[in-house]
């Protein structure tokens, strides 16, 4: 496991972002729930789990890229960017499913990518639209 991955510890069990359950990109590290750290741990790790580190390291090389600060000021506050940057992360992870020869939840990641978690950035229909187009390139 690399050395800036973490544990993510709970701020608020009632903000997502600040809760244990959900994997984030901070430059430079990469804070991820309990049960996906130690999974990542095992010698055949869960490739769902996989999937979650590689788009949390398509943040941090995005990150890097762009500029820590100016990455976050975009993401929070251009829902374009913000959308943007969903679909190059989950592409990543998308190549992960397709390598283990799993189905990606296109319905679900749309409903989620569309929703208040984003700060609804797009509808659900462009979202699903989008994530098809990605799923069909990878």
């Amino acid at each position: 496991m690399p050395e800036n991955v973490r544990v993510k510890r709970r701020i608020s069990a009632w903000i997502p972002w600040f809760n244990n359950n959900t994997a984030q990109a901070l430059y430079p590290n990469i804070y991820l729930p309990q049960k996906v750290y130690n999974n990542l741990k095992k010698s055949k790790p869960n490739p769902k789990f996989i999937a979650v580190f590689a788009h949390e390291q398509r943040h941090l090389e995005r990150q890097k890229k762009i500029g820590p600060f100016k990455w976050e000021m975009k993401y929070s506050f251009c829902s374009s960017f913000r959308f943007n940057e969903e679909l190059i992360a989950t592409k990543a992870q998308m190549i992960v499913f397709k390598k283990y020869k799993k189905k990606f939840d296109i319905e679900k990641s749309a409903k989620s990518l569309s929703s208040w978690l984003y700060f609804w950035p797009v509808s659900y229909k462009t979202a699903k639209k989008e994530l098809e187009k990605v799923w069909r390139e990878v």
